[in-house]
């Protein structure tokens, strides 16, 4: 009797023990990683204070939701259909997951499912262990952002320094071999544009680089409105081209939070190629306009002056020296510096055009970072 009291006595210890482990063991979870566990419908029945504070929800606003609560959008179903066939085998699910918050902004979780299983070896719940990978993801895409920007202006000096320096080559290689004095001046003369041109790109091209690296250039509150009226007043458009009509409407979004110097920058280039490409048919009428659109500020730019062959020389639109119609004003640097001031600050540029029509360019501000927390 007294040995069977002793090994209950054991028993109990030993059990207590266990417990005492688990308990730790799952203070430490908690503390460490974002919890959370749901039945087999996938509807939570248990989330840690990681899980509220990341997700931005109280507690009483999960229980019992689906975890759909918490989707992006970003995953296509076919992703979340794996994941279910393999935890519904009683399988361990490993991946990274985009969510949502309650207020709207994205997080990223590395995450694992395990499936509990019963006697027969049947899922009965699940348990998501999560840790927040977010500032990685940001670094990952910062780092893609930075190998392609790289690539780029490569590819911009390769191709753009490849034609003066070949012009310079073989006008040295002449001059070399010509045999009488007034040769050799006729060739010196011809240097003087290649060498003009090589110098102008080389600037051009360590102007864009610059604005790549400048990513903390100062931002502040601007109003669309006072940064149009500031362009115009420097191309002095109402005494140099009283004929040009233009109209705005920025109630849509009126102010952005925006380096000064690129706005401005950004709205002279696109209101310059307006002008510099109206149509002789008709008085030009340039449209500005800026809205919110999928959580980014949006500005568009519409003429209705010569427009572009999209077919023949959409790919090359915001190519460095790249013009498309005969002007001898235009040295084809506008849209480039454009495009790189637009993206060096997160945004995208885009544009529409019909030859003989007009175009649209679309310059999309701010643009919504998927790996970042608000």
């Amino acid at each position: 009797m007294l040995s069977e009291e002793s090994d209950k006595g054991q028993l109990f210890k030993y059990l207590e023990n266990i417990f005492r482990d688990l308990e730790q063991q799952k203070i430490a979870l908690d503390k460490s990683a974002i919890v959370a566990f749901t039945d087999t419908k996938g509807n939570i029945t248990y989330v840690n204070d990681r899980f509220c504070e990341i997700s931005q929800y109280d507690r009483e606003e999960l229980m019992g939701e689906n975890h759909r609560i918490i989707n992006s959008g970003h995953h296509p179903p076919e992703f979340f259909r794996d994941l279910w066939r393999t935890i519904a085998k009683g399988k361990v699910w490993n991946g990274d997951i985009r969510n949502r918050t309650k207020g709207g902004s994205h997080y990223w979780v590395a995450t694992t499912i395990v499936p509990y299983l019963n006697a027969r070896g049947k899922p009965y719940q699940y348990v998501s262990i999560r840790f927040d990978i977010t500032q990685q993801k940001r670094q990952e895409l910062e780092l893609k952002h930075r190998t392609k920007q790289l690539e780029d202006f490569c590819f911009i000096v390769s191709h753009n320094l490849r034609a003066p320096l070949s012009n310079l080559l073989l006008l040295t290689s002449m001059i070399q071999e010509s045999e009488t004095f007034e040769e050799q001046k006729v060739l010196i003369d011809r240097l003087a544009k290649p060498v003009h041109l090589l110098n102008e790109t080389f600037n051009e091209l360590v102007e864009s680089l610059q604005i790549r690296q400048d990513t903390e250039v100062e931002r502040e509150s601007l109003r669309f409105g006072d940064s149009l009226q500031n362009v115009a007043d420097v191309l002095n458009i109402k005494v140099v081209h009283p004929e040009v009509s233009i109209e705005s409407d920025f109630s849509g979004a009126p102010e952005i939070t925006y380096p000064k110097k690129y706005l401005e920058s950004i709205v002279q280039n696109l209101l310059s190629n307006a002008i510099r490409y109206r149509s002789p048919k008709r008085k030009l009428k340039v449209e500005l306009k800026s809205y919110v659109k999928d959580g980014s500020i949006w500005m568009e730019v519409r003429d209705n002056g010569l427009g572009i062959d999209m077919q023949a020389h959409g790919s090359k639109l915001f190519g460095l020296r790249k013009t498309f119609h005969d002007n001898h004003d235009a040295k084809g640097f506008g849209l480039f510096i454009t495009k790189t001031q637009v993206e060096a600050m997160g945004g995208s540029i885009h544009a529409e055009s019909e030859l003989g029509k007009g175009s649209t360019f679309y310059v999309q501000f701010n643009k919504t970072h998927h790996y970042e927390r608000n």
